[in-house]
Order: C-alpha cells, then structure tokens, then sequence
C-alpha cells in the first residue's frame, strides 16, 4: 500500500508539471493606457489589481507575472465591473513584453510588443516608434538624429506605419535624436518630437505616438524598455 501511496504522488505530480502547473518561471509584462477614453482604469491580472489611477499616455513599470497565459482586465476606476478590455496574454520568461490598449470608446483594442533585447555600438540604441493614435493614418517615419531635416533623409523602411504598427527596433547613433511622422511620399510633418535624449545607452526606447486629447494634433510618449 505504501508503494501504491509513492506512485500516486509521483504522478500527481507529473500531472501538475505536465499542465505548466509546476513552473516557476516568471516574466516581465508592461501595460500602456494609448486609448483616448476621458476615465481613469485600473489593471487587474487574473483578477487581482496591478495598477489603479491610469490617465490616457500613462504605462506601468514592467510587471513581473508567471509565464504562463494570463488573464488581463483593464476597468475603469469608477466602480463599473464591465471591462474595457478584457484579454489573455502569455507571458514570456526569456523577453520583456509591453501590451498597449488603444482605440476609442466602442473600438478598444490592444497590442503585445515583444520588447526585445538587443546589442548595439558602446553608446548607441535602439528606438522603436508606435503608432497609436487614430487620427493620425499612415505615416512615413524619420529617426533622425537630433536637429536634422527630413528633407533628403530617408524614413523608415518598410512603411508608411498605420495605426498599431511600429516600426521595430532601429539603431540610433549616441547622442540625442527626434521622431518626424510625414505624410507618406511628403515632407509635410505632422509631428516633430523635437530632441529626445536616451537616459542610458544600455537601453532600448519606444516611442509611441498618440492623439492629443484635446482639439486634435498629436503627441508622444517616451518609454525605456529592458
């Protein structure tokens, strides 16, 4: 009987770690408020809060969660149960990920970035650029370095970059540089982030570009990514 009593256990658990049930390992996961609702919201993962008292451009630190599927909730403060989104994500334990809701009131979506690291020249980085915002449409993107024209310079490839696309990590010279979003084939500038200057030369930046919350135009927030 007691051997029958060993065998049980052993396969309990197997069972457990067959299910992901006995992993320990963790990821880091990072949410953005980039949808331009009026309200607060708070960020609730497998129904226990994360972040409360989010505005419209704010992000969390990066979280550190199971790796595993994970269930994402974000609701306003106002009491209401009703989530505005309502997600799975699956953690990664080896690359930091950042998730972004975005959209409007009755068209609230969201995207997962993979924030992945990556080797540059001593005092180099890399900066990625998000577009968020729903007025905006497709646009070309410059990363230039700090105080350049777009006019004969080349933006990135592969775009115009619409609305929840981005342009994937882009090497950027030391030094501080500026985001130019143009109309595609034009150097019509619809938005200028002026100098950006990298808190370290270690990491990486993501630069998502939003609506301004008010009578229209656009602004930008700056992440540091692991």
């Amino acid at each position: 009987m007691r051997h029958l009593w060993m065998w049980g256990v052993l396969f309990v658990a197997a069972l457990a770690l067959g299910c992901g049930g006995g992993s320990s390992d963790t990821g880091q996961l990072r949410f953005m408020q980039a949808s331009l609702i009026s309200e607060q919201v708070q960020l609730l993962v497998n129904g226990t809060q994360q972040a409360t008292n989010l505005n419209y451009g704010n992000a969390t630190g990066y979280l550190s969660l199971k790796s595993a599927s994970q269930h994402v909730q974000v609701l306003p403060v106002s009491g209401s149960t009703t989530p505005i989104l309502d997600t799975k994500v699956s953690i990664n334990s080896t690359v930091p990920q950042t998730l972004l809701m975005t959209g409007i009131t009755g068209a609230i979506g969201s995207v997962l970035l993979s924030d992945a690291n990556t080797t540059a020249v001593t005092g180099d980085i890399h900066v990625r650029v998000v577009n968020a915002s729903n007025r905006m449409g497709a646009a070309d993107v410059y990363i230039l370095p700090a105080g350049s024209s777009i006019i004969g310079a080349v933006p990135v490839a592969n775009g115009p970059f619409g609305f929840n696309q981005n342009t994937g990590y882009q090497l950027v010279a030391s030094g501080g540089y500026q985001v130019v979003m143009a109309v595609p084939g034009t150097t019509n500038a619809v938005l200028s982030t002026g100098t950006i200057n990298p808190a370290s030369s270690s990491l990486n930046q993501t630069v998502v570009v939003l609506d301004k919350a008010a009578a229209g135009g656009f602004t930008f927030t700056v992440l540091q990514d692991q």
